[in-house]
């Protein structure tokens, strides 16, 4: 073999080498960059079965992936929904629990103000939660569980002017769990909280 076909044949392999190498380094940053998005707490309204006309009351679970590392000692939520066709009748517990400054008990379950008359009238389910301890009863990741991630419960009744085939939307018009410092507060206007919006369909 001549040395300018060896040559030729040492730079086809040199170009294979780095082209799998620059191969390695796009998929492992395609991992990273994946990885960093999967981690962002994404709040999200459990999208329900079909709903019967005949259906008493509908509960939908409102839950969380995830905190970051700060304390969260408020929360709020707004959510829209049509209240020409959904009553709004209230709200649930889940099983996402806040801290307790008792030292026999170390959680409880957070107090969320609501009033659903007056989200009837405007149609926006409009939520808060705040720790008037300024801490000691807040959110935190390390009371997270991976299967008890519900927030809180939506609960609705239809209308009678529902009728078999409706789509109804709800949808986060607004989210924060605020931290003290509010560059660590997870919030939709920061981009630091995701949200999954949910229908209620009528079969």
């Amino acid at each position: 073999m001549s040395e300018e076909k060896k040559k030729s044949k040492s730079r086809k392999w040199i170009i294979i080498i780095l082209g799998i190498i620059l191969l390695i380094i796009i998929l492992l940053l395609f991992t990273r960059c994946n990885q960093s998005i999967n981690k962002i707490p994404t709040l999200t309204i459990e999208t329900p079965q079909k709903i019967s006309t005949d259906t008493e009351e509908i509960s939908l679970d409102v839950t969380i992936s995830d905190f970051g590392d700060a304390l969260y000692p408020a929360a709020s939520m707004s959510i829209a929904f049509d209240p020409a066709y959904l009553e709004f009748i209230g709200l649930g517990e889940g099983n996402v629990f806040v801290l307790n400054e008792d030292e026999n008990v170390t959680k409880k379950l957070p107090e969320w103000g609501c009033n659903p008359s007056q989200c009837n009238k405007s149609g926006k389910i409009n939520i808060m939660y705040l720790d008037t301890t300024a801490g000691k009863n807040a959110f935190t990741k390390s009371l997270l569980k991976e299967n008890d991630n519900v927030v809180l419960r939506l609960k609705f009744r239809l209308r009678g002017s529902a009728s078999t085939g409706d789509v109804y939307d709800l949808v986060f018009e607004d989210a924060v769990f605020a931290a003290s410092d509010e560059n660590e507060s997870l919030a939709i206007a920061r981009d630091t909280l995701k949200v999954r919006n949910s229908k209620i369909v009528v079969g």
